[in-house]
């Protein structure tokens, strides 16, 4: 029987309360120590698994032999950091989306990661969504013919004083919406069509106001010549999700996550009529998933990858995965397109 691995949970914010509800369905995974600087979240959070402690110092857990990987769910400013400590010390890393802000900091621990033999997992969860993953099922089987050109826009509305949080911080953010959500849509772009060649993009900061954009847009195409637009917002007002795949021969559609922006997940899998007429389509709905239940996956992968098991390929994302898209967001963030209102 396989070793469960100690975990440290570092961020007990929002997305650490996420995460706490998929570790607990998380076979191979005991939460040990949980830590922010926010004594009382560690604490709430903590006191649903026996024998978790609360801290604030992420620090002090550096040196515990008895962690053998963290998850790190803090704001975008401290994600490469801690990763790049942990590592130091010797842990295994699961590090959220965008795992850091600069494409220099992430390399340095992708460096550090192989060098130790260690694990280091950026947290692109859409690969774990069921309509994506039954998307690259039927599109690796030649579902779609060649694949053509993919659309995907990405949006909610805020709240109440959403530029006050630190999303809208540059100190602590790094950047907005191409940073935050973008990536997430690129590494989904690149899961389809491989890396992009050439790229196009403004960052546009509309009604939040500062110095970080409020929406992003991005026109990338590949060395084939397959096309991929991307409009990631957070002044859509109405939540949406829809990533779209189009082929010669056929045409993907994702709509929504979980049960989330007008749920439930759905994926329609359209087939060209040889006549042009209307295509016949198969539509596949998850009703019963949850937010977390994504995540889940990803921890049991991460899991899987520290004992050494070939993680599944399609669905692990690498360091170099992280990389490729803060690249991407690097270059229109240097061309420093975009219309900021202070």
């Amino acid at each position: 029987m396989k070793r469960k691995i100690n975990l440290a949970l570092i961020g007990a914010g929002s997305m650490g309360r996420l995460w706490a509800k998929a570790i607990k369905e998380t076979k191979g995974v005991v939460p040990r120590v949980v830590i922010d600087i926010d004594e009382k979240s560690a604490l709430s959070i903590s006191q649903r698994f026996p024998g978790c402690i609360a801290v604030k110092d992420w620090h002090k857990i550096l040196a515990n032999n008895d962690i053998d990987a963290v998850l790190v769910t803090t704001p975008h400013k401290w994600l490469a950091p801690i990763s790049l400590a942990a590592l130091k010390a010797g842990k295994h890393v699961f590090c959220e989306k965008p795992s850091g802000v600069t494409v220099a900091e992430v390399t340095r621990n992708i460096i550090l990661a192989k060098k130790k033999n260690l694990v280091y997992m950026p947290g692109f969860n859409h690969r774990y969504h069921p309509a994506y993953m039954k998307a690259r099922e039927i599109f690796e089987k030649g579902g779609i013919g060649e694949a053509n050109f993919i659309r995907a826009r990405y949006g909610f509305g805020g709240r109440p004083g959403y530029n006050k949080e630190w999303r809208f911080n540059k100190e602590v953010a790094g950047g907005g919406e191409l940073l935050d959500q973008g990536v997430h849509m690129i590494d989904m772009a690149r899961w389809f069509l491989g890396d992009f060649e050439k790229i196009y993009g403004f960052a546009e900061n509309f009604f939040w106001g500062g110095d970080v954009e409020d929406n992003g847009f991005l026109l990338m195409r590949t060395k084939k010549g397959q096309v991929a637009s991307i409009h990631v917002s957070s002044t859509n007002w109405e939540w949406v999700h829809s990533f779209e795949i189009f082929g010669d021969k056929g045409y993907l559609l994702i709509d929504g996550l979980d049960q989330r922006y007008n749920g439930p997940e759905q994926l329609t899998w359209g087939k060209r009529d040889k006549t042009f007429a209307r295509p016949q389509d198969e539509k596949y709905v998850f009703e019963k998933e949850q937010k977390h239940d994504a995540m889940r996956r990803e921890m049991e992968n991460f899991v899987r990858a520290i004992h050494g098991g070939a993680p599944v390929r399609k669905l692990f994302p690498r360091g170099e995965d992280a990389r490729a898209a803060l690249k991407l967001v690097e270059k229109i963030y240097k061309n420093k397109h975009g219309n900021f209102k202070k």
